[in-house]
């Protein structure tokens, strides 16, 4: 299969801010807050009054892709609350009070995966509900648990949205920890060789010197240019394999996980910690950006007063939150929503860093032309106003990665991105 030529664009990349201060930990919140219907109904295993420890079964992902939700504390399960998610929507989340005291559950503890052999490794990952910590939130075990040959697992840490640094901190403060995860996950992929992409620009060079030298003979990096959509998963198995693919990596040879999916996976089995905790940046127009350590189901309310605050001279009214990247989060309604396993940052972004919108198309097309999966994003935007199905069909587009970069490129500051988004969900609601 011919690999097409992607529209490739360097974007300003600001991350520089939250890597002056050396990140938080705060690891003891006084609840944590855990979805009951995200992305498809789960099933509760505990009641109110229940008491639970770190890494006990909260629910149940039934059918196609099951796992289970682990409890990322020990305390007491309160009962179903209301609470905003980082997609700005208010659901019901399940919340439990922290006693305090990091009870672990028996399951994970002395674990020794040099006797494990591939299928145990890969159960591993389903007992302990991994997914994919990129933002995706894939669970780990349906890619790995394949039939077809695996050339090569990539660690993708190229983290290609600006802003964002929580990898590359999660890297730069624990190599060992990747290097350890990535020799397991090679194993647990039947492969021999690993690539880790990454891209080559100064500002990775301190984390290079660390990982480096701690690679093993069958891991290396692969420079991948300064530019997005960089981190895209197509776009890195055909940089990182030379082949592509019609539906999944599998199909080139490659599994693709993020570098905190590694790391996660290195703490389960190196020290029984199933997937609970992670870092996330918080930077823009605050007074001290950087990256915080936190369990997943934290109120961000309790992590943001350690970043100190909007910068002097700043009202919440001139800033807008952002849950994720700024290509492709979610704006949010109020900062009292909470973390999660696939939450990368949380970004205030005010009136000089967002530019002068000017909301009327001009026809340049340079939508268009910057599509990386080719679509005609302003014209979709036309079209979900009139609410024809079949016209948004014959235009592709549930085709959509939603990079952001549309709404990025776009000279009048259009949310282009959203529309298309809002039209895909619309085109797979009316086709089910």
């Amino acid at each position: 299969m011919k690999i097409r030529r992607f529209t490739e664009i360097h974007i300003e990349g600001y991350k520089e801010m939250s890597l002056v201060n050396e990140p938080f930990e705060y690891l003891s919140p006084k609840s944590v807050f855990l979805p009951t219907a995200f992305p498809v109904p789960l099933t509760q295993k505990v009641a109110p009054g229940d008491h639970v420890l770190m890494g006990q079964v909260v629910f149940e992902r039934e059918g196609r892709f099951g796992h289970p939700i682990l409890s990322p504390i020990s305390g007491t399960v309160k009962g179903i609350v209301k609470r905003w998610h980082q997609s700005n929507r208010m659901m019901p989340m399940l919340e439990i009070e922290n006693d305090f005291k990091e009870e672990l559950v028996d399951d994970f503890k002395n674990l020794d995966p040099e006797s494990m052999d591939r299928s145990e490794l890969v159960d591993l990952m389903r007992r302990a509900g991994l997914v994919g910590m990129g933002g995706a939130g894939f669970p780990a075990y349906a890619k790995y648990a394949t039939d077809q040959k695996v050339d090569m697992v990539i660690i993708n840490l190229a983290e290609c949205e600006p802003f964002i640094t929580c990898d590359y901190t999660t890297v730069f403060y624990h190599p060992d920890m990747l290097v350890y995860g990535l020799r397991y996950l090679i194993k647990a992929a039947g492969s021999d060789k690993a690539v880790i992409a990454i891209k080559d620009k100064e500002i990775n060079k301190p984390l290079l010197d660390k990982l480096i030298p701690l690679l093993d003979t069958n891991m290396h990096i692969h420079y991948l240019k300064d530019v997005y959509p960089a981190g895209w998963e197509r776009y890195t198995v055909e940089q990182c394999t030379g082949k592509t693919y019609k539906v999944l990596p599998i199909e080139a040879g490659a599994i693709v996980s993020n570098a905190t999916t590694c790391f996660t996976f290195a703490n389960l089995l190196k020290n029984g910690i199933p997937p609970s905790m992670k870092y996330i940046t918080v930077t823009g127009d605050i007074k001290n950006p950087g990256n915080v350590l936190c369990k997943t189901g934290t109120n961000i309310t309790e992590i943001l007063p350690l970043f100190g605050g909007l910068k002097d001279g700043l009202t919440k009214d001139e800033c807008s939150l952002i849950a994720g990247g700024p290509m492709t989060g979610s704006a949010m309604y109020s900062e009292d929503f909470v973390t999660s396993l696939t939450l990368g940052s949380i970004i205030f972004i005010g009136d000089k860093l967002k530019g002068r919108p000017t909301p009327h198309c001009l026809g340049c097309g340079t939508c268009a032309n910057h599509c990386p999966v080719f679509l005609s994003p302003y014209e979709i935007k036309r079209v979900m106003k009139t609410g024809n199905i079949e016209e948004l069909k014959e235009l592709q587009v549930t085709k959509c990665i939603q990079c952001g970069l549309c709404s990025y490129v776009c000279p009048s500051r259009i949310s282009l991105t959203e529309s298309v988004a809002t039209a895909k969900d619309l085109v797979r609601r009316m086709s089910k």
